[in-house]
């Protein structure tokens, strides 16, 4: 086999599990979107025992999570913990994916108040180095795999866990590698492709929802220098707390199913009062520049502080999710409260610095945290999150890790 045709071979190949990738990722949105749906929006609700369903069907939601965290240990795997796995050992252990998923999966459609992103970015982590390592043994087996049937290639192509080649850095070309990050960079935006082309197909909500129009001045300024010490001081809040909780919470280490039905009553009673506070927030998130001046400014800190609550009370009781879209919720909540106070100024310019703010000092990555608020803002306010986040960096950068 010549050089080209391997070559040729290798990407088509990649670009095949990419797509793979991205469409598992479809699947696990798609199910959990639509399943929480039906359950929370029509079985729960559209019946003569509202009150006792929601309570029997988070009981049962706290016995199967508990249950499994029992059997198979802190599962669904995040982010952090895969890509922290990967820095370490150049690879991670990606057998238990599926187990992963599932796990998340069953979390998000019993309402905990927690995000999909972290399991999800954690399976894809996991499914990428799979991939790596199919493509890694085509590429040192390639002779014996041109040989083969047709059908024989599709069979070791797609076997779960058989023909894999771990990383090995004797193995490492220095010549291939300029040409591995352009072909890592291609099989990303192919499975981000496959990913979104799934989601329009099937007409699924966007992740991503705008907060409303912005006509900023340079008399709004006035304002940015005690709005981000604001963002700041809430975010420092928070962490408080979130220690406080992890100290509360420290007990029951060995008994996760009584753990989790701690984290059952939370959820009913947020499901009972309080429904749009349920999941992640970025479903709803959608609604509040519409719907923010119906309420004033207390009732809004107040489902802020009920949401934060509610996201420690299921991270520490064995209902594992991502935080940051609950914290971004949380963020941009708070702004328009805040805004409300201050109506003389520039509302998207008050939201989206508090925002950034609150949401860097929780979360520690200035840069990247910017990019993904702007997403939610209009781009005339993009200098504004950028001069926040690089004002957050600078500090961080003189204070060591930590912004508070």
């Amino acid at each position: 086999m010549n050089k080209l045709a391997l070559s040729i071979r290798i990407i088509l190949y990649g670009a095949l599990l990419s797509t793979f990738i991205g469409a598992i990722s479809f699947a696990f949105i798609y199910l959990e979107s639509n399943i929480s749906h039906y359950l929370w929006h029509i079985l729960l609700t559209n019946n003569t025992f509202k009150t006792l369903t929601i309570l029997l069907f988070c009981l049962l939601g706290g016995l199967i999570v508990g249950s499994l965290r029992g059997k198979w240990g802190d599962y669904p795997q995040t982010a952090h913990h895969t890509i922290q796995q990967l820095k370490e050992h150049k690879t991670v252990n990606y057998r238990p994916v599926f187990k992963s998923l599932l796990t998340a999966l069953l979390i998000l459609i019993f309402g905990a108040g927690v995000g999909p992103e972290a399991a999800l970015l954690g399976a894809i982590v996991m499914l990428s180095v799979w991939q790596a390592d199919k493509i890694r043994y085509l590429f040192f087996n390639r002779e014996s795999f041109a040989a083969l049937k047709p059908l024989e290639r599709l069979g070791h192509m797609f076997h779960p866990t058989r023909y894999l080649l771990t990383y090995n850095p004797k193995n490492t070309n220095e010549k291939l590698a300029a040409t591995k990050k352009y072909v890592i960079i291609f099989y990303i935006l192919n499975g981000l492709f496959a990913f979104i082309v799934l989601m329009k197909y099937t007409n699924q909500p966007s992740f991503i929802s705008k907060m409303g129009m912005t006509y900023w001045e340079l008399k709004d300024f006035w304002l940015f220098v005690p709005l981000v010490i604001f963002g700041v001081l809430a975010g420092k809040l928070y962490n408080l707390f979130k220690r406080k909780m992890a100290d509360w919470m420290n007990f029951w280490s060995d008994q996760p199913i009584k753990k989790a039905l701690i984290g059952s009553f939370a959820i009913f009673i947020v499901g009972m009062f309080t429904p749009n506070l349920l999941f992640s927030g970025q479903v709803t998130l959608g609604a509040v520049p519409k719907e923010y001046l119906h309420f004033s400014t207390l009732l809004l800190v107040c489902v802020v502080i009920i949401k934060l609550v509610f996201l420690q009370v299921c991270l520490n009781t064995g209902w594992i999710g991502g935080d940051i879209f609950p914290i971004v919720f949380s963020a941009i909540l708070l702004g328009f409260g805040l805004s409300q106070l201050l109506p003389n100024f520039d509302t998207v310019f008050i939201v989206a610095t508090v925002a950034t703010a609150m949401t860097i000092s929780i979360l520690q990555s200035p840069l990247g945290l910017a990019i993904f608020i702007a997403l939610f803002f209009p781009v005339q306010i993009l200098p504004i999150i950028l001069l926040t986040a690089l004002l957050l960096k600078v500090i961080q950068t003189k204070r060591g890790k930590q912004i508070v």
